[in-house]
C-alpha cells in the first residue's frame, strides 16, 4: 500500500457545487470544499465560524406567512459617518432606527404620512422597491405608488411624505414629465380656448364622412321616433362624431339618440336642430338604435357622422354612474390627471367614457411660440406662415394671433387677431390669411401667441400617474435625480434639472434642462434599477445598459446617449457594488453575474461569478454589500435566498479569489442591509417573530448564537423577554467580564415571567450569559485525491490515515463523526473549577475504513469559537 501526504492549505473558494467533482486537476478544486456552512474565508485562505446575529429590535405584530414570506425590506440611511440609520419598510408601514455604537434607537415607526394618509407599501411587492438617498432625503419607488420620500428633519426624527414636483408662482404650470400615449394621428379636441368644465373629445380622422347616414328626410308626424335608414341599429367599429344638417331653421326641434358609446356602454344624448347649417352631438356614438323629434320639421334634414373615428384612452374603472349625457365613471384613474394641448394644462375631473371628457382649462390654450420671429409673409399675398414646432393643426382650423408684431407691410391688426388656417406647409410650418397684402417679403413678428380650441395632434399627459404607473427605478446621478421604468412607459428615462430635483421641464433642451428620453435599443427594456457608478448603469427585465460619461463634460439633452450590452436581465434584486464591479442577479434567479467595464473591449461585459457554487443560487431575494465585514479587510456581499439561507461572496480580483459560502440560522434570514463594516439581517426565530439582528464584530462579542441577547444574572434568572417568549426554547452561554470566557450551558425553555433560570448553573461563577439560537459549523472536503505514479487515483478505493488539522480557538470539535477531546485549565477567577483549554495550532487525528469518495468533515455543535487554518490528509492507496 502506498501513502500520499495531501494537503488543503487554502479555503479560498469556498464552497463549490458537487458538478466539480472530477475536476482534480483545477487550482479551485484543491482549494475549495464541498460544504462549508456557518464559516467566513479569511483574506489568508483560512476560514473562521461566523459571528452570531445579536439581536437589535423585535417587531411588533410580523410573524413568518409562508403564504407571503416578504414582510419587511431593510435599507440603509446614511447622513454622515456620525449619523447612520437603518429603514425598514413594511405593510402600510414604515420604521426608522438610528444606529448607534452597539445598540438601536428608534426614530420613526408609523403607518401614514405626514398628511395622514395611510402609506402604499404593500408587502406583496416589498422585495420590488428601490431607493435612492441624497442628504435628508430618501426616495422610495415602485411603479404601483407615487413616489414616496422619507425625509430627516433632524438627528432624531423623521417623516413620510408624497414627492412633488415643482410649479410656477401661479401653481397653473407644474414641472413634471409629460408624454405622448396617442398615436401620432390622434387629436384632443376642446370645445373652447378657456374655462372650466370644458368637454374635450380624443378621436382620428382617418374614418368617412357621410352625412345621411342614419336619415335622410322630412318630419310629419310630430313627436316620435325617426325610421333610420335601414330599420335597424346602425353600428361602427368605433364611436362616430353625429352631425345634424338642415337648409332650414329647425332650432325649435330636439333630437334625442339612444345607443352606446365608445366603450359599448349605454348612452342617451340630444341636440336642438341646426338654423341652415350643421350642428354635431355632444357626445360620439358607436351604434344609434333611436333617434327622437320632439316635433315637425318640413325642411330636408340629415342625420350622418362626420370622420372622425374615437379611440379607447381614458380609464373607465367602476361603472358609469348614468346613460344621459353627464353620465360618468366616477373611478376614473384618469381623475385629476393634467394633460397638456399644446403645452397649456388642462385638469381631467369627468370621464364621460374611454374618448371623451371634462376638463378645468387651467390658464387658455395659448401658446407662445418659442421661436423668435417665427411669422414670415411674401410680397403681393396675404398669406402668412408660421413657424409653429408639432403644432397638430388642420386646413380650416380657427386660431387667433396675439401679440405679433406688423410684419410685411401688413400692420398688427391685419396680423392679429381670429384667423384661418389656409394650409400645411409640413408638421412644423402652417400659413394662415391675413387681413391684408403683404408688400414685401420678410421674416419677423416678434413672439407672438397662438391660442386656439381647433383639434390638435400636439397634446400629452403626465408621465407618472395611477392609470401610467409611477418609476420603478431611482438614482442620483450628476446632481440630477433619475427616475425610470414606469407602467406604460418601461424603458423611459426622466432625468431632474441639474440641481433642482423636483424639476423636471424639459424648456428647450439647454444644457442644464431635465432630459426625457427612451432606450430605443429595439426590444422594450423594462428598466428595473439604475446604479450611478462611472457611468449611469441601466439594469433592465431583458438586458444591461449604459449612458456613457464624458471625460470634462456634464450630461445634457444633447450628448445623452444609450448603449445596450449584454442581454441577460435582472431579477427583483437590486444590484450593489462589489470590488470595482457592479453585482446583480439574472433573470432566472440562478446566476449572478458581475457587470463590469473593459478598457480592452471598452465595453461593459457581465460574466458569472457564480459558476462554482450554482447550487447555491436559490433566487436570492435581497442583497447587500458589508465592507471589511466579520471582521476581515475583505469586503463581502450577502444575499438571502428563497430557501432562507444567507450566502456570502468575496472577491479581490487584484489576487484572483473568490469565495462562496453559505450561512443557516435555527429559523430563517429575511431582508439583508449593510451599513460600512456592519451587517444587519432580518431573521425569523422558530416561533416565527421577526427580528432585526446585527452579526456582531470579533472585536465585540463572537457569540455562535443567533438573535443573541447578552444578560446579567439576577437571584439566579435571566430576563430575556425582549426578544423571546413563554416557552419558547434556547441556548445559552455562561460568560463573566474578566478574560471573557465561554461555556455552553445547553437549553433552555423561557417560562411565564419571560426568563430562564439558572439556579442549577450557580456554581459556576459566571456573572453574565449569552442567550439565543445555536447554529452548527460545518465543513466537508472535496474528495481526497492525489497522483500515484500511474495516474491519478480518483473513483479508486482508498483510505484516510491521519488527519493533521491546523485549528485556533476550537473550543469544541468533531472530525469524521469523531469526538476530538479538549483539554482543561483552571479557571483563573475561581481557582477550585476547571475550564477548557482550547486546541491552538496543529492536531493529529486517526481515522480507519475505505471508500472510493473518501473526505474529512469537520464539524461544531456547540455555539463555541472556532478557526480552521487548513490541514493535510494522509492518503492510503
Amino acid at each position: 500500500m502506498q501513502k500520499v501526504r495531501v494537503p488543503i492549505n487554502s479555503f479560498q473558494f469556498g464552497e463549490v457545487s458537487d458538478s466539480l467533482s472530477m475536476r482534480v486537476d483545477s487550482p479551485v478544486y484543491a482549494s475549495s470544499v464541498q460544504t462549508l456552512q456557518n464559516m467566513v474565508v479569511m483574506p489568508e485562505g483560512s476560514v473562521i465560524k461566523r459571528y452570531g446575529a445579536k439581536h437589535m429590535a423585535k417587531y411588533g405584530g410580523i410573524t413568518y406567512d409562508a403564504s407571503n414570506t416578504e414582510q419587511s425590506h431593510l435599507f440603509p440611511f446614511i447622513y454622515d459617518e456620525n449619523e447612520e440609520y437603518i429603514v425598514a419598510v413594511q405593510h402600510q408601514q414604515i420604521r426608522v432606527y438610528q444606529v448607534n455604537v452597539t445598540t438601536l434607537t428608534q426614530r420613526l415607526n408609523t403607518t401614514t404620512d405626514k398628511d395622514g394618509v395611510t402609506l402604499p407599501f404593500d408587502k406583496v411587492y416589498l422585495q420590488e422597491y428601490t431607493v435612492a438617498q441624497l442628504g435628508n432625503d430618501m426616495f422610495i419607488c415602485h411603479p404601483l405608488f407615487a413616489p414616496r420620500v422619507l425625509r430627516r428633519t433632524s438627528a432624531t426624527s423623521f417623516h413620510v411624505r408624497t414627492f412633488a414636483f415643482d410649479q410656477r408662482a401661479d401653481s397653473l404650470v407644474t414641472f413634471q414629465p409629460y408624454s405622448r400615449f396617442a398615436d401620432t394621428n390622434v387629436k384632443l379636441d376642446p370645445d373652447a380656448s378657456s374655462g372650466d368644465n370644458i368637454d374635450f373629445s380624443i378621436y382620428t380622422t382617418d374614418g368617412t364622412t357621410d352625412d345621411d347616414f342614419y336619415f335622410s328626410g322630412t318630419n310629419s308626424s310630430g313627436a316620435g321616433n325617426l325610421t333610420l335608414n335601414g330599420g335597424a341599429t346602425a353600428a361602427f367599429d368605433n364611436s362616430v362624431e353625429i352631425s345634424v344638417t338642415s337648409t332650414g331653421n329647425i332650432s325649435g326641434v330636439t333630437f334625442t339618440f339612444t345607443g352606446t358609446d365608445q366603450d359599448g356602454a349605454a348612452l342617451t344624448d340630444y341636440i336642438d336642430g341646426p338654423n341652415n347649417g350643421t350642428v354635431y352631438v355632444p357626445r360620439m356614438f358607436k351604434s344609434i338604435s333611436t333617434v327622437y323629434a320632439n316635433g315637425n320639421f318640413a325642411t330636408t334634414v340629415k342625420i350622418g357622422h362626420t370622420n372622425k373615428r374615437g379611440i379607447t384612452y381614458l380609464d373607465t374603472t367602476g361603472s358609469k354612474s348614468a346613460t344621459l349625457r353627464t353620465g360618468n365613471y366616477a373611478s376614473s384613474k384618469h381623475l385629476d390627471v393634467l394633460m397638456r394641448y399644446h403645452k397649456n394644462e388642462i385638469k381631467i375631473d369627468t370621464v364621460y367614457n374611454s374618448n371623451q371628457f371634462r376638463a378645468d382649462i387651467l390658464n387658455s390654450l395659448s401658446t407662445r411660440l418659442e421661436i423668435e420671429n417665427p411669422l414670415r409673409t411674401n410680397n403681393n399675398s396675404n398669406k402668412v406662415e408660421v413657424s409653429q414646432p408639432q403644432h397638430g393643426f388642420s386646413v380650416g382650423d380657427t386660431i387667433n394671433v396675439e401679440n405679433a408684431d406688423a410684419l410685411g407691410g401688413i400692420n398688427i391688426a391685419n396680423i392679429n387677431g381670429s384667423r384661418t388656417i389656409y394650409q400645411i406647409i409640413d408638421e412644423n410650418t402652417y400659413s394662415y390669411t391675413a387681413g391684408a397684402t403683404a408688400n414685401a417679403s420678410a421674416d419677423g413678428g416678434g413672439f407672438p401667441r397662438i391660442e386656439s380650441d381647433a383639434p390638435t395632434t400636439d397634446f400629452d399627459e403626465q408621465s407618472f400617474s395611477e392609470v401610467r404607473g409611477y418609476p420603478a427605478a431611482v438614482e442620483f446621478h450628476q446632481n440630477r435625480l433619475v427616475f425610470a421604468g414606469t407602467l406604460d412607459e418601461p424603458d423611459t428615462l426622466f432625468f431632474s434639472k441639474i440641481g433642482s430635483f423636483a424639476n423636471f421641464d424639459v424648456g428647450t433642451a439647454a444644457d442644464d434642462d431635465a432630459i426625457q428620453v427612451t432606450a430605443a435599443t429595439g426590444d422594450v427594456n423594462e428598466i428595473r434599477y439604475l446604479v450611478s457608478n462611472r457611468d449611469l448603469q441601466i439594469f433592465a427585465a431583458g438586458a444591461e445598459l449604459y449612458i456613457p460619461t464624458f471625460q470634462n463634460q456634464p450630461l445634457t439633452p444633447t450628448n445623452l446617449q444609450i448603449k445596450k450590452q449584454t442581454p441577460f436581465g435582472i431579477s427583483h434584486v437590486q444590484p450593489i457594488e462589489l470590488d470595482g464591479a457592479t453585482l446583480f442577479v439574472q433573470r432566472n434567479g440562478k446566476v449572478v453575474r458581475e457587470y463590469l467595464f473593459t478598457d480592452g473591449e471598452d465595453a461593459y461585459t457581465s460574466v458569472p461569478v457564480s459558476s462554482i457554487a450554482s447550487h447555491m443560487i436559490d433566487t436570492p431575494r435581497y442583497m447587500a454589500v458589508v465592507h471589511s465585514g466579520f471582521g476581515q479587510p475583505d469586503s463581502y456581499a450577502a444575499m438571502t435566498t428563497t430557501g432562507n439561507n444567507l450566502i456570502i461572496f468575496s472577491s479581490n480580483r487584484a489576487e484572483r479569489k473568490a469565495s462562496w459560502v453559505q450561512f443557516n440560522t435555527a429559523g430563517k434570514f429575511a431582508s439583508v442591509c449593510a451599513i460600512e463594516d456592519r451587517l444587519f439581517a432580518e431573521i425569523y426565530d422558530t416561533s416565527g417573530q421577526l427580528h432585526l439582528c446585527e452579526f456582531a464584530p470579533k472585536s465585540t462579542q463572537n457569540v455562535g448564537l443567533d438573535i443573541w441577547l447578552h444578560g446579567l444574572i439576577l437571584n439566579n434568572e435571566v430576563d430575556v423577554g425582549s426578544a423571546y417568549n413563554q416557552n419558547d426554547v434556547v441556548d445559552v452561554i455562561g460568560t463573566d467580564v474578566v478574560d471573557g470566557y465561554q461555556e455552553y450551558l445547553g437549553t433552555f425553555t423561557v417560562d411565564s415571567n419571560d426568563k430562564i433560570n439558572l439556579s442549577a448553573y450557580s456554581g459556576l461563577g459566571h456573572t453574565y450569559v449569552y442567550v439565543g439560537k445555536r447554529f452548527d459549523a460545518k465543513i466537508v472536503t472535496n474528495e481526497i485525491d492525489a497522483s500515484m505514479g500511474n495516474g491519478p487515483v480518483t473513483g479508486e478505493v482508498r483510505g484516510i490515515g491521519r488527519i493533521l488539522l491546523d485549528v485556533k480557538d476550537a473550543f469544541s470539535l468533531k472530525v469524521n463523526n469523531k469526538n476530538i477531546s479538549i483539554s482543561s485549565k483552571t479557571n483563573p477567577d475561581t481557582a477550585s473549577q476547571s475550564i477548557l483549554d482550547p486546541i491552538v495550532g496543529k492536531k493529529e487525528i486517526r481515522t480507519t475504513g475505505y471508500t472510493r469518495s473518501p473526505q474529512v468533515t469537520i464539524e461544531q455543535s456547540e455555539p463555541l469559537p472556532l478557526q480552521v487554518n487548513g490541514l493535510v490528509v494522509e492518503l492510503i492507496v
